[in-house]
């Protein structure tokens, strides 16, 4: 540790394993387990809002975005009010409501109302005749749209309804919701119109009921949400176990592995060594990747095996080092002295010869695991849903690019996997490259 001071990027290196590790250890703290678990449960995200950048954005823009809000509603004779104070100037990115009743013996009149900051009633948004259980009513459905654009056509220019024709299912509900009545309320370039608003849910007969309204943010959380809702920082933070197991977990193997076949080809000699270099060269002169494709997709993958598959390849990498060094070890006089004396070469493997080359080994351990990082990014990339079946970072990444996230500028999704693939690299380049410095004289100063 003395040495290790003395390099500035082997501290800058243990600053960014901390953070990895602290992140990966204190994961159920930051985003929930049961997140990370239903990460493909499409129906456990219908609650948050769909492709929308981090919070943090509002503080570099000059308009704000509504931020998530789940409303408890107030209960009047057969009426179901949620009151919302709209101040934002970018409206919610959806509302949806949720209203539960236990009581089946009759049919239910359930309809929609909104009361808006300038007196405008809009009423009858919505009627739905009710049997019980839940009912849920979203404003970005094609009902509640087609009311809203009927409703904001009166409102209208000519040349305007003209450039909406035959693009209403692109029109944003929100927006003629929480805009004012004037022309470009159909495109989205009225004025905001803020103030108390009211929701009101009416029931006739009136029945005991329970009921929320969540109107999911244009913004959300620290690092956003993909289309299909799903929280981000959820994925990033337990992807980061994922990156560090399968790192570690690879390059442990791997370079253990290539250490002792090193070794002991080097000790044995002759026609030995010369039969585990030709296998060394074969298995060095595999396409790994294609082949563990192939494999990942036979096997259908979890983090342990995909570390296994990698580790049989990976092994080669430091055997011709090893070897070298083990050469020049072997003819050293404590090891003619240990032969003398009868030591078996496994104890002159273990005892007089190993030992020499772990320096080597901890430097080369810490340099192999952004390329295990790296390739697991890669496969899951490549493979997506047929990959690893956990959230690692690749998958996402993976998800980003099949949703056209670059295209559609949602650069939050490809920004945060991308970003920590490249520092995990970075962290152990670093430690590694200091390590090297330190342990092999050559390299000292």
């Amino acid at each position: 540790m003395r040495e290790f001071r003395r390099f500035k990027i082997g501290l800058l290196g243990l600053v960014f394993f901390a953070f990895f590790v602290g992140m990966a250890v204190f994961a159920p703290l930051i985003a929930p387990a049961e997140a990370y678990y239903r990460w493909s449960d499409i129906t456990y995200w219908e609650e948050y809002p769909k492709g929308v950048p981090p919070e943090w954005v509002n503080i570099f823009s000059s308009k704000k975005a509504a931020t998530q809000l789940t409303l408890k509603p107030t209960f009047v004779e057969k009426n179901i009010t949620f009151t919302y104070n709209y101040q934002s100037d970018i409206p919610p990115s959806d509302i949806i409501l949720k209203v539960s009743t236990t009581a089946t013996d009759q049919e239910r009149q359930l309809s929609l109302h909104v009361s808006r900051p300038d007196g405008m009633q809009l009423n009858n948004i919505v009627r739905i005749v009710h049997r019980g259980g839940e009912v849920r009513i979203l404003f970005t459905s094609v009902d509640v749209r087609g009311w809203l654009i009927t409703w904001a056509r009166d409102y209208e220019t000519v040349e305007n309804l003209e450039k909406i024709r035959g693009r209403e299912a692109f029109v944003n509900p929100l927006m003629i919701l929480f805009s004012k009545p004037q022309p470009g309320i159909l495109l989205g370039t009225a004025e905001n119109l803020k103030g108390q608003y009211n929701v009101v849910v009416q029931l006739s007969p009136p029945t005991a009921t329970t009921a929320r309204a969540i109107f999911t943010g244009s913004v959300f959380g620290i690092l956003g949400t993909d289309t299909l809702g799903r929280d981000l920082l959820v994925g990033i933070v337990w992807g980061s176990r994922l990156a560090l197991l399968i790192g570690l977990l690879t390059a442990v193997l791997s370079e253990t592995i290539g250490m002792i076949y090193g070794v002991v080809s080097a000790y044995k000699g002759g026609i030995i060594d010369e039969a585990m270099q030709r296998i060394l060269e074969t298995v060095s002169s595999l396409p790994f990747l294609p082949i563990l494709i192939i494999l990942s997709y036979i096997m259908r993958p979890t983090v342990w095996n995909l570390a296994l598959l990698m580790a049989i390849f990976f092994w080669v990498g430091p055997v011709k080092t090893v070897r070298s060094m083990a050469l020049q070890l072997k003819e050293q006089p404590y090891v003619e002295a240990a032969k003398a004396l009868g030591a078996s070469g496994w104890r002159i493997v273990g005892k007089h010869i190993a030992p020499q080359i772990l320096p080597y080994f901890f430097a080369s351990l810490a340099l192999g695991v952004p390329g295990a990082i790296l390739t697991e990014a890669g496969i899951s990339f490549l493979m997506g849903a047929a990959g690893v079946s956990e959230p690692t970072w690749g998958r996402i990444l993976h998800d980003a690019q099949r949703y056209s996230a670059t295209i559609n500028g949602m650069w939050w999704w490809v920004l945060s996997p991308g970003l920590l693939i490249s520092l995990a690299g970075l962290t152990f380049v670093l430690l590694g490259s200091a390590l090297d410095r330190i342990l092999n004289p050559k390299l000292k100063r």
